[in-house]
């Protein structure tokens, strides 16, 4: 069957209501006799679901609290004071001086354990530090210690003291430490001397049972109920006990049971029936109980099952008649649309789409007519900035007529022979070939060798100006110097490290030029020692176009950057790695292009000589 022209050209907007239309209809009818069929297995898939996403949003908090009290344990370790007052041995003192000695060092012990440890957790309640040494320990509690408490008589005291340092989780325990009945559970940790491995004291860091039952939120049934157990299966049940005492009993003699993780399991307790899901803990090898009473759990899904009937009743009379065709007129020519987009957005702007019909076609015309135009924008761009670096080389070489430069330093020379200056006479010739190499030919790139030919000539002549205050290394791979690189690119680098890396005062310079070949890339440095540069002063040399008055050619470090990026694409660029007060290194990453040796034009300078 085939569409009338008329419906083709429809607008655009007609047809997305009306394939809207039928898409929600065909989806609501299936939904409609999957839930007939399927919809208590659907349901307490959904419960069971939303119950383990709460057990493990609770198992996640319970981990991270474990994780972070775990972390705290090991700050004795990182202290050196407390180290050191655990290493101290009091038996050479007499009486007097051991006890004063010894309530001095807990003094000292005491704030170091509340500001590092205490304070930076809310669910710490009270922290206890025994050193093996003293007669007396450390703490930071909120309810008093008793003077009578010795850690040695705890039945987990010899299994935390021969684990060598390693966290040990002490579950649901009375604190024997306070004078009153506090359940806590808490992480243990022996503190062992790192050189001699001796024993030298323990840290016991506790949360009330009732602090730690804040790691977990109410889950999303108000009628629920979440308990956590240990590995004894003692359990934390944050409810009144008279709510929850028939539960907590069952959980205490049958909680093995439910065993299988992903299970959602039913008991019958308090007159009502529940789902319980059981998830095991990382630490203290418990489990989280999650019971939800299922009329509790139905009520929300019935509620919603029900809307669901009624809307997709009333929309099902609505699209009884609409035919399952009208979509495809909407989704193919998007679709080809769409495809043809994303062909231009990865860069292929000869791309042109189909023409389709009604406000598509205006759609598809007007993009075809955009690519052609971005594509002639593009193309009319790139032929600017390649013109106009043209020209920008053109004018620094035509800045001085090279050949009365030439005449002009030749006649110099020779005055300078003539009265024996050797050293003027030597960056003469050094100055005659930095103009050649300025002026030889009006090419953006040359190899390797050539650009490190001239800059040879430059170093000498910037040594001669500063007294041989600096130290110039080069390190060229011998494979590299046929390869190609952009004129000028090392001299504003070079010049950069001269003016500005080094404090008037710094007699010892070393800039260090390094050329070599990384796979495919080729990898030109320029490393210095000295002063550096700081982050924002990095930015601001990559993003800030600055043309120095003594620069030889007026081609600053923004200019090279940018250079680099029209030549060889927005990848490419300068990298400035450098530490203040030590050194500073600027790299450029290009591709290896060789075009062959220019020996023909080295010669050809040779000669002109």
């Amino acid at each position: 069957m085939k569409f009338p022209t008329k419906f083709k050209d429809m607008p655009l907007k007609q047809k997305i209501l009306s394939g809207y239309l039928l898409i929600i209809f065909i989806v609501l009818i299936c939904m409609f006799f999957l839930l007939l069929i399927c919809w208590e297995q659907i349901i307490k898939k959904n419960i069971s679901k939303t119950i383990y996403s709460s057990n493990y949003q609770i198992k996640k908090s319970i981990d991270n609290y474990f994780d972070s009290i775990i972390k705290l344990s090991e700050f004795p370790y990182l202290d050196t004071e407390i180290m050191d007052i655990l290493r101290k041995d009091y038996r050479n003192m007499d009486d007097t001086s051991k006890v004063a000695s010894q309530i001095s060092d807990i003094e000292t012990i005491a704030p170091k354990l509340y500001k590092h440890i205490y304070y930076m957790h809310n669910q710490i309640d009270a922290i206890w530090l025994y050193p093996a040494h003293m007669d007396y320990y450390a703490y930071r509690s909120r309810i008093s210690p008793s003077a009578e408490y010795q850690v040695e008589d705890e039945s987990w005291f010899k299994i935390v003291k021969v684990g060598a340092g390693k966290p040990y989780i002490i579950g649901v325990h009375k604190e024997n430490a306070v004078n009153m009945d506090w359940e806590v559970i808490s992480v243990a940790r022996s503190i062992m001397d790192p050189d001699s491995g001796e024993y030298l004291g323990m840290i016991v860091i506790d949360c009330s049972t009732d602090n730690f039952a804040k790691l977990w939120d109410s889950s999303e049934y108000s009628e629920s109920v979440i308990a956590v157990s240990d590995k004894n299966n003692k359990l934390i049940i944050p409810y009144p006990e008279e709510q929850t005492k028939e539960i907590k009993e069952h959980l205490s003699t049958h909680g093995e049971t439910y065993n299988e993780e992903g299970e959602l399991y039913q008991t019958y307790l308090g007159g009502q029936t529940w789902y319980i899901a059981a998830t095991r803990l990382t630490y203290m090898d418990g489990r989280i109980y999650h019971l939800v009473p299922i009329g509790n759990a139905l009520r929300s899904v019935a509620y919603t099952f029900t809307l669901a009937v009624t809307c997709m009743l009333v929309l099902g009379i609505l699209l009884v008649f609409t035919s399952v065709k009208i979509s495809r007129t909407i989704t193919q020519p998007m679709e080809r649309l769409i495809s043809t987009m994303e062909s231009v957005e990865s860069g292929n702007l000869s791309l042109q789409t189909e023409e389709f019909h009604g406000e598509m076609k205006i759609l598809s015309q007007k993009f075809n007519h955009m690519v052609k135009r971005i594509n002639a924008m593009f193309t009319e761009v790139k032929e600017q900035e390649r013109e106009k670096h043209r020209m920008e080389m053109l004018a620094l070489q035509s800045q001085i007529n090279p050949h009365f430069l030439y005449n002009t330093l030749n006649s110099i020379r020779w005055l300078s022979e003539l009265q024996g200056a050797d050293k003027v006479t030597q960056m003469l010739d050094e100055l005659e070939k930095v103009l050649r190499f300025t002026a030889e030919d009006t090419g953006e790139s040359v190899s390797v060798s050539r650009e490190v030919k001239f800059i040879k000539s430059y170093i000498r002549i910037l040594n001669f100006r500063y007294f041989e205050r600096f130290s110039f290394i080069l390190n060229v791979q011998k494979e590299a110097e046929p390869y190609m690189v952009p004129r000028f690119i090392l001299q504003p680098l070079v010049e950069n490290a001269v003016l500005h890396g080094f404090d008037s005062n710094d007699i010892c310079a070393t800039i260090k030029i390094d050329i070599h070949l990384e796979k495919d890339e080729l990898l030109l440095c320029v490393t210095d020692d000295g002063k550096g540069l700081s982050a924002e002063k990095i930015k601001e040399i990559l993003s800030t176009e600055k043309k120095s008055e003594r620069s030889l050619n007026k081609i600053g470090v923004y200019n090279v950057n940018q250079r680099i990026k029209l030549a060889y694409g927005q990848k490419y660029a300068i990298k400035i790695d450098s530490k203040q007060g030590c050194y500073t290194k600027v790299t450029i990453r290009i591709p290896a292009q060789c075009r062959g040796t220019d020996n023909e034009q080295e010669n050809k300078s040779s000669d002109s000589r």
